[in-house]
């Protein structure tokens, strides 16, 4: 549970270091078109979010471990 957790926290710092880094490779490129055009993209106080899984779209795609709920990508 605890490594869960810790890797969790990893993966949301990644994230969000490379999103205000502006990190984009072909495979985030990919998942950003997916979330785009899927149905639980909603925009909230100006960030593209999942209302699925709660995740800020931007960040989650960047990260290679990170996986779409939905098996999307």
């Amino acid at each position: 549970m605890v490594k869960k957790l810790f890797l969790k926290l990893r993966n949301i710092i990644i994230g969000n270091w490379r999103n205000l880094t502006g990190y984009q490779s072909d495979e985030t490129k990919r998942r950003r078109y997916i979330c785009k055009t899927c149905e639980h993209n909603i925009k909230y106080m100006e960030v593209h979010v999942c209302d699925y899984c709660g995740c800020p779209i931007k960040s989650k795609t960047t990260v290679e471990s990170e996986k779409c709920l939905m098996n999307k990508w």
